[in-house]
């Protein structure tokens, strides 16, 4: 079972559809209260790190169902100009960019970093602890793969001052206490977020 695609923005459009339609196939598969609650908060989230990207993004929304096994998946096109990212940057600097700082928030920076424009290519600035049990990065295909379970196992294996703060990031973070894995796959400006939950 699946939703039907919806078309969500950055702006908030589509998104009270989409948790609609995400509950409604929840109730479908008999979640219980607290459950449902769950799947609502994971798709919440993954709006809200759409729309901690600077600019104007639209996304196509929809969720896989298998039993009691949710995958949420995002695909948007995200054109980031140089522009948006050194607002970014100035924001993060500045202290003023707090979200940078939680789970969501790095998968945020992740996409920004990646997507940077420059002569060479993707620029990847230091992610730090994000690439952590990253599958090299870039694929034979051009695209780059982010795995929260690789990370999580990356953390644990560390023995980088940086882990602690890693680590106290995850135990903080709604999405990381709640999903089995989020992956992100991002070739050329199509940028992919799926988060999988069995219950």
């Amino acid at each position: 079972m699946r939703t039907s695609s919806i078309k969500v923005t950055s702006r908030g459009e589509g998104m009270e559809e989409a948790l609609e339609e995400t509950e409604k196939l929840g109730r479908e598969a008999e979640l219980t209260d607290k459950e449902l609650f769950h799947l609502r908060l994971l798709a919440e989230e993954l709006f809200g790190t759409m729309r901690s990207i600077a600019g104007d993004v639209a996304a196509d929304y929809l969720v896989e169902q298998e039993g009691k096994a949710f995958r949420i998946n995002l695909v948007s096109k995200v054109e980031l100009t140089l522009e948006m990212k050194q607002r970014f940057i100035s924001a993060a600097s500045n202290g003023e960019n707090e979200a940078g700082k939680g789970f969501m928030g790095m998968i945020r920076d992740i996409i920004g970093t990646v997507l940077l424009p420059s002569e060479t290519g993707p620029n990847m600035l230091s992610l730090g602890l994000a690439s952590l049990g990253s599958p090299t990065g870039y694929g034979a295909d051009n695209t780059y793969t982010w795995s929260m379970v690789n990370y999580v196992n990356g953390v644990k294996a560390s023995r980088e001052p940086e882990a602690q703060d890693a680590w106290e990031r995850l135990e903080r973070s709604i999405v990381a206490s709640i999903a089995d894995d989020v992956k992100v796959y991002i070739r050329g400006t199509e940028v992919k977020i799926i988060i999988s939950k069995e219950f």
